[in-house]
């Protein structure tokens, strides 16, 4: 599961070496794993999670296009668990590609991370990509399946391909 987060503030933050905002990037780095993956699925979260209908067979411009329509309201990770729990949609890895703000909503990310494991999957392992990093985190620190990855490096792909398959 990739979850893109698709809340106001990624359509403001932006890398200015290379002139995109984290929407962008955040869309285009989930698109390149989903790419090179046979089971996957794209949705964006903001304060519910939504189905951008973004596909492997999507081109980069399009799938940018698909995210930045919805790019708007507040940023509660923790809705992404809460869909897959609700939908009994069982994911190995849940890769969130954010600017690491998740202040909305009633859950830390990892409380509803807890419950998805308590109800759906046990051995999920979650990443959280931040590319625009903070003095916080999105991971509960004691859990081994849980990982924070920050800045934008586009090395990230393989790595979580890595974290994935049991690699680290």
């Amino acid at each position: 599961m990739h979850a893109v987060d698709v809340s106001g503030s990624m359509s403001y933050t932006s890398v200015s070496s290379i002139g995109l905002t984290c929407c962008e990037i955040a869309t285009t780095m989930a698109l390149v794993s989903a790419k090179a993956e046979k089971n996957y699925m794209i949705r964006g979260f903001a304060t519910d999670f939504r189905d951008l209908k973004i596909t492997a067979k999507d081109t980069f411009s399009s799938a940018i296009a698909k995210a930045s329509r919805q790019n708007f309201g507040g940023t509660d990770a923790s809705v992404a668990y809460e869909w897959m729990i609700k939908n009994n949609f069982k994911a190995d890895v849940i890769c969130f590609w954010t600017d690491s703000e998740s202040w909305a909503g009633r859950s830390h990310p990892s409380q509803a991370l807890a419950r998805y494991r308590e109800r759906v999957n046990p051995n999920a392992k979650a990443v959280y990509v931040t590319l625009a990093p903070y003095r916080i985190t999105l991971v509960d620190p004691e859990d081994p399946l849980s990982w924070d990855i920050g800045g934008f490096d586009p090395g990230a792909p393989r790595l979580i391909q890595m974290l994935a398959n049991g690699g680290l």
